[in-house]
């Protein structure tokens, strides 16, 4: 197993990076329920070479397992920023790695946490590319059964109740795409969304709600990652 780019960023590219970086702490940060989490890669202290190493593949599940193992009744209000390593598509034999930020927001009512997840998350975008991106809703849910698709007068689906929110406090433009088994982390039981950059067509966020449960213990949460590398890209 080869990792393909453990970046070392430098000069003009490193700035990028750590402009995001500050600006993105700053952004949540001044929401005084949030505190900031750090994560690590998972290895083994007796690995021989690189290949026995669990590199991380997504963050939300670390803190999944965390809140489950050590307080799942209380509320949380998480931030973190860091990388994750992913199997090159075109490679399967590389590893590729992304810088991530993220917001999880833990045992609070769904409608208060996606709001809340979505009011941070558009104030960053907004400061970096201003309104040159969309995003797209969708309910994992969904199925070609006529009952689960968006009746605007009903509200009585997943995706009617988000997007209403959605629309009182955000200003931005917004899709819906209602097609059965769309693109969606496995670990999103309801509403599901992505952002993408109206230029590039690349994802810069998604984020969803889910759903977890531990022997006696359950938790519900909602967050968002967005995808720093590309984010970065659309800076001049």
């Amino acid at each position: 197993m080869l990792v393909n780019s453990f970046d070392t960023k430098y000069s003009l590219t490193a700035k990028k990076y750590e402009s995001l970086d500050n600006l993105f702490t700053k952004t949540v940060s001044s929401n005084k329920k949030f505190s900031r989490i750090f994560t690590s890669v998972i290895e083994d202290k007796s690995l021989k070479s690189l290949s026995d190493a669990t590199l991380r593949s997504d963050i939300t599940g670390q803190v999944i397992n965390t809140i489950l193992t050590h307080d799942s009744k209380s509320k949380h209000f998480l931030y973190y920023m860091g990388d994750v390593f992913k199997k090159d598509k075109m490679n399967s034999g590389n590893i590729k790695q992304f810088r991530q930020h993220g917001v999880e927001i833990i045992n609070l009512y769904k409608n208060d946490s996606f709001k809340e997840s979505l009011l941070i998350l558009d104030k960053f975008l907004k400061k970096i590319i201003k309104k040159n991106y969309t995003y797209v809703f969708t309910d994992p849910k969904i199925s070609k059964n006529k009952s689960y698709l968006l009746d605007s007068i009903s509200h009585k689906n997943n995706i009617s109740k988000f997007v209403n929110i959605f629309k009182k406090k955000i200003d931005a433009p917004f899709e819906l795409n209602l097609e059965k088994d769309f693109f969606s982390q496995e670990y999103h039981q309801d509403i599901f969304f992505y952002v993408y950059s109206n230029s590039t067509k690349k994802i810069l966020a998604q984020g969803g709600g889910y759903k977890y449960k531990k022997n006696t213990k359950k938790i519900e949460g909602f967050g968002f990652s967005c995808n720093v590398d590309y984010i970065a890209e659309l800076i001049k």
